[in-house]
């Protein structure tokens, strides 16, 4: 009898222990303020793996135990200040609330998409080979208009898919390269201004600039063809697969957001929205003057 009391005694006192050692250890307690160490674990699970390296060390360590003190000790403050209970609290805590939904929603929904292959890389590697060259020499064309106006006239143009050549021929004020669509010919490295070279070995065949400005004008240059060394697939494997990988993330995402559009109904208020734009913009202007002072 004596034995089995002592064995109900000793099967509590475990039972007790062990409840002790689940319960969530205190790192950082600054008043009523705490912060668990499965606070502090979900926290470092968020942080990129350098900055878990450098917290493995005697800094890092310091480093994080002062972050620590100063979170917790201004969380213990504004919790004093009844800054919970003010009307911008609230709004704030409803945007994250909705940020972070959001967020939560699109990681879900990435989940069911299939991941990139390496045979998936290699078929698009072997089908845009001209995408993937070391360039020695590239061809330009040209457009130069004379204001911000009519590079954005450009651009709409080049956006629904127009011929480069032939808006040049219409909109270039440049007479040496307007009649033949813009073209100026193949140029080597150390050929151009470091300013349009740095550009136009940067871009890819068929890629269009942004505007530069050179003497006063808009200069948007589009590279035609390139000359060079093609990149082993190998090298660039990992980087195009991760290209790849979000690129089919986009594509989904594009047509998830018109799945969404369709299945809840829609309704924007553009009188209002204007309205509110216009004010802005105002009150922008107004403080230009003032900031010049």
């Amino acid at each position: 009898m004596k034995f089995l009391k002592f064995l109900a005694f000793f099967i509590v006192v475990l039972f007790i222990f062990s409840c002790s050692q689940q319960k969530d250890e205190v790192i950082v307690k600054a008043g009523s303020s705490k912060l668990t160490k499965k606070d502090l674990e979900e926290d470092i699970k968020s942080l990129p793996p350098q900055t878990k390296v450098f917290l493995a060390t005697p800094e890092g360590v310091n480093r994080l135990k002062d972050e620590l003190i100063k979170r917790e000790v201004l969380y213990e403050e504004a919790k004093k200040k009844d800054l919970a209970k003010s009307e911008e609290f609230k709004r704030r805590l409803e945007e994250f609330k909705k940020i972070t939904l959001i967020n939560m929603l699109i990681e879900q929904e990435l989940k069911n998409i299939q991941q990139v292959t390496e045979k998936e890389a290699k078929d698009y590697y072997d089908k845009n080979k001209e995408q993937f060259i070391n360039p020695t020499e590239v061809r330009l064309s040209q457009i130069v208009v004379k204001n911000e106006e009519e590079a954005k006239k450009v651009y709409e143009r080049v956006d629904k898919g127009e011929d480069f050549a032939k808006i040049a021929k219409e909109l270039s004020k440049d007479e040496k390269t307007k009649a033949s669509g813009g073209d100026m010919g193949f140029f080597k490295k150390g050929q151009l201004a470091p300013q349009i070279e740095n550009v136009a070995f940067s871009l890819k065949k068929g890629q269009v600039s942004m505007p530069m400005n050179l003497k006063g004008d808009l200069y948007i240059f589009k590279v035609t063809d390139v000359k060079g060394t093609p990149v082993d697939f190998e090298q660039i494997k990992t980087q195009l697969m991760e290209q790849l990988k979000a690129k089919k993330q986009q594509d989904w995402f594009n047509s998830y957001i018109e799945e969404l559009k369709k299945k809840h109904k829609v309704e924007v208020n553009e009188k209002v929205l204007q309205e509110m734009l216009n004010q802005a913009l105002i009150g922008s202007k107004i403080m230009e003057p003032q900031q010049n002072k």
